[in-house]
């Protein structure tokens, strides 16, 4: 099985907890039989990896991590200077070559997944990205409309009905038709990515009390109580609304399989607690597999060699078993 991997920001963290995490794979031969390519610039790849203290050398075609690991590369022409901690435009175009290269590639299937590292959505914005996030660009390229986020641990699934909106957006946003669109995908990621025959779903309202009969927001019986309806009639096993705070705090989630949040901190920042410092950010619905550490370039603690590889070890570990998931069905 093969993986491509992107550079994200070559000014944060990606790179080093990207470097420790297929250390830590390779040591205790988590993926054998699995093949890792870097997708980004060579130079800046050393660059980087010798500034943190790893020793590396690079091959006609690929690069050697402390004299053990050999791993290919997809060679991107866009050098970049390794500026920990700052923003630039190097960085910048690198970060989005490095990414269209690897979905492109991915959707032509040279390879079975795709992990992708941080990138910081300030510096793409300025020298003109046009998506959201990562999450939207990779649906843009694979002809699919409203990307579902996931955020995941082994246990716990949280996918997000809007994500990268302004908040005073949400309840527009919120349709019937839209959450029961969101549930089946839930539910299809569920079986097909995830190898849960019969998944149980819980739905979070909005708003608090999950709008308490209409009392505090009608948007649960306009909107989310029918499609849950609906979807339950269909036979999809879905249960809601649930008020979000309860829901976390007393343990309901763990009677399901996934939940599904409205809105991108609601399921995120209970997600972010009980992950512990790992949590994988998949994108469910796409016709390649993609996955990517939780959490962002961390400028702040960037070229100091103390950020914590535990997400992306997951993410690369969960990339690969959907991709399994999938042949396998």
């Amino acid at each position: 099985m093969k993986t491509i991997i992107t550079i994200g920001d070559c000014n944060g963290i990606g790179m080093e907890v990207l470097l420790k995490a297929l250390l830590h794979i390779h040591t205790h031969s988590l993926l054998p039989n699995h093949t890792f390519t870097f997708c980004g610039n060579s130079r800046t790849i050393i660059e980087y990896a010798q500034k943190i203290g790893y020793e590396i050398t690079k091959l006609k075609s690929s690069i050697v991590l402390n004299k053990t690991i050999e791993f290919p590369i997809l060679e991107i022409a866009e050098y970049s200077p390794v500026n920990f901690g700052v923003i630039t435009e190097t960085a910048a175009q690198l970060a989005i070559l490095s990414l269209e290269t690897a979905i492109l590639s991915t959707i032509n299937g040279e390879y079975d997944a795709i992990v992708t590292m941080p990138i910081s959505k300030i510096a793409l914005s300025q020298v003109g990205w046009q998506f959201p996030g990562q999450t939207e660009m990779l649906a843009h390229y694979c002809n699919r409309a409203n990307p579902m986020m996931i955020l995941a641990t082994d246990t716990i699934r949280v996918a997000l009905t809007t994500i990268h909106i302004p908040i005073k957006d949400v309840s527009g946003a919120i349709t019937q038709s839209g959450i029961s669109e969101r549930i089946h995908k839930i539910n299809n990621s569920m079986k097909n990515d995830f190898a849960i025959l019969s998944p149980r779903i819980a739905v979070l309202g909005l708003n608090p009390h999950a709008g308490e009969n209409g009392h505090i927001g009608k948007e649960e019986q306009d909107n989310v109580n029918p499609a849950i309806m609906e979807c339950f009639g269909w036979g999809i096993d879905v249960h809601g609304t649930f008020p979000a705070d309860g829901f976390f705090a007393h343990g309901e989630y763990k009677k399901y399989d996934a939940i599904l949040a409205m809105y991108h901190d609601q399921g995120l920042i209970p997600l972010k607690l009980l992950a512990n410092g790992g949590g994988v950010n998949i994108t469910a619905g796409l016709p390649i597999v993609r996955t990517s550490p939780d959490h962002g370039t961390a400028y702040s603690i960037a070229g100091k060699g103390i950020a914590d590889e535990k997400s992306t070890v997951e993410a690369i570990m969960m990339a690969a078993t959907i991709a399994n998931n999938r042949k396998n069905n």
